[in-house]
C-alpha cells in the first residue's frame, strides 16, 4: 500500500494544464486509476504492470520514475520511504512527453 504526495507546483500546474484543455476527461478518469492502483498495490506493482509502461529516470531526474497514462502523457514520480509504508511523490504530470525540468 502507497499513499500519494502531490507537490504544490504539480497541483498548480496540473490544474493550470487542465483549465487549458491540456488534458481530457478520460486522462482524468486514466489519473485516477493509476492514483488506486499504487496506492492499493504500491510501486513495484505500478512499476511491473505493462500497462503503464513504468520505467526509471535518468540524468537530472535519476531517482524518478515515469508511468505513462497516454501516448505523451506522462507521471513524473519518486518514492520517499520504502520501510514501513512506499510513499509516492508526484512530482509532474505531463500532457506532452516532456522530461524538462
Amino acid at each position: 500500500m502507497a499513499v500519494i504526495k502531490r507537490t504544490k507546483e504539480c497541483l498548480k500546474k496540473f490544474k493550470a494544464d487542465f483549465e487549458k484543455g491540456l488534458f481530457s476527461e478520460g486522462d482524468g478518469q486514466v489519473l485516477k486509476a493509476w492514483a488506486r492502483e499504487m496506492e492499493l498495490f504500491g510501486p513495484k506493482y505500478i512499476a511491473e504492470s505493462s500497462e503503464w509502461r513504468d520505467h526509471p529516470l535518468e540524468r537530472e531526474w535519476s531517482g524518478y520514475r515515469a508511468s505513462c497514462f497516454s501516448v505523451n502523457g506522462r507521471i513524473i514520480y519518486r518514492i520517499i520511504d520504502e520501510r514501513t509504508i512506499e510513499v509516492c511523490e508526484v512530482e509532474r504530470i505531463t500532457p506532452a512527453h516532456n522530461y524538462k525540468r
